[in-house]
């Protein structure tokens, strides 16, 4: 396995991608610059080492359908261990919003996402959308795979709160009741694990008073990985900064990330005021703020999707800056780069995506066929690296 990672590489490239476009090479930093995360890793691959680590992937609307992540996500757990579908907003702003393996059903919840700055006191959570009710909004989740055996929710308890209910298995009474009521507004995680995997569950809002939640975690077993596919429609960097910086910073704390993923720039890139001295800015400072809660976790910097110009069929210019920009970040942070464009072949590769269906018409959106490729490209390329890193190690 740590000899064949550059064939599968080499052979997993778009036509008209060079093998140097996905391979380790790109950035000889790399694998320093995820070894803190490798090493938990190889400890779960050998069985020296149990417990969960988790990838939090910050994103936009190229993430919100988990397409892409999700095969990132099967291939990490089919190797290193499978601990659930992980964290999941339990109401999105946004039509779209999709987790692999999981089946959602939501009514009642009225909800405010960091991208539009309208909560005053900034608090949007880890995942950047904060769902309210003052009684009887529900979130089912069905998984299609796997049986969930632990449940947290994380939620801001205050001072006129309401009952956070939860109900196995289409039970029709509460199994589990956590009331939010607090002498003062203050972000808590509800962990529960279950007397009997599950395969379904509903959160639902009861009382009299009203229940503000961030998200739900769903996990299998105890040890593993997960990965949390943050994506808001159309958001860009510099909007997390809209939250509060120590609620942001306690919020990722109490996830505990093992991997920091941002991926930006497909939304930056038609931004009249772009400029590699803005963008470069805008990506420090959101890295900082996420980071800020997860100090010792590896962090990586996926370039955006290979898009072309607005009215035509040519990469966008725009592209330049926001690489140039992300390259300089990830140098100046320590982070790993992925040069997304790249390994889909640049401008070349965009014809062949469009003329094989991996992208959409508009060339700024990926098929269903082409989440599943660039998420082979990635799951191929980080597992090349981890392969590379434990063969010197």
């Amino acid at each position: 396995m740590k000899t064949s990672w550059l064939l599968a590489l080499t052979l997993a490239l778009p036509l008209g991608a060079s093998a140097r476009a996905a391979s380790p090479d790109v950035d000889p930093s790399a694998g320093r610059a995820l070894g803190s995360w490798f090493t938990t890793l190889h400890g779960l691959e050998d069985g020296s080492a149990k417990g969960i680590t988790r990838v939090a992937w910050y994103g936009d609307s190229a993430i919100i359908s988990d397409g892409f992540t999700s095969v990132v996500r099967d291939a990490l757990q089919a190797r290193f261990g499978d601990a659930g579908p992980g964290f999941i907003l339990p109401s999105p702003t946004f039509d779209g919003y999709l987790r692999d393996g999981v089946r959602m059903k939501r009514s009642g919840w009225d909800a405010f996402a960091v991208i539009s700055g309208d909560v005053k006191a900034g608090n949007y959570g880890y995942g950047g959308v904060v769902a309210t009710s003052h009684g009887g909004a529900s979130t089912t989740f069905e998984t299609k795979d796997g049986e969930i055996t632990a449940v947290e929710i994380y939620y801001q308890a205050v001072p006129k709160g309401g009952v956070l209910q939860l109900f196995i298995d289409g039970a029709t009474k509460s199994t589990y009741t956590k009331d939010t009521k607090a002498g003062a507004a203050t972000d808590l995680v509800w962990r529960q694990v279950l007397e009997q995997p599950a395969k379904s569950l509903k959160v639902r809002a009861g009382g009299e008073g009203v229940v503000k939640v961030y998200g739900v975690n769903l996990e299998h077993g105890t040890s593993g990985v997960q990965l949390d596919a943050i994506g808001i429609l159309g958001m860009r960097a510099r909007r997390w900064l809209n939250a509060d910086a120590a609620h942001l910073k306690a919020q990722v704390a109490a996830r505990a990330p093992g991997l920091l993923v941002l991926s930006f720039g497909g939304n930056e890139r038609v931004d009249e005021s772009l400029s590699l001295k803005g963008h470069t800015d805008d990506m420090t400072k959101a890295l900082r703020a996420l980071r800020a809660g997860a100090p010792k976790a590896a962090c990586l910097i996926v370039g955006p999707l290979a898009q072309g110009e607005v009215g035509g069929s040519k990469i966008d210019p725009n592209l330049d800056t926001i690489y140039d920009a992300q390259r300089k970040v990830a140098t100046a942070e320590g982070c790993a780069f992925f040069d997304t464009m790249g390994a889909m072949g640049g401008a070349k590769g965009l014809q062949t995506w469009l003329s094989k269906g991996w992208i959409s018409g508009d060339l700024a959106h990926l098929t269903n066929k082409g989440h599943d490729r660039l998420g082979k490209l990635i799951s191929d390329w980080l597992m090349g690296q981890y392969d590379r890193w434990a063969h010197t190690n």
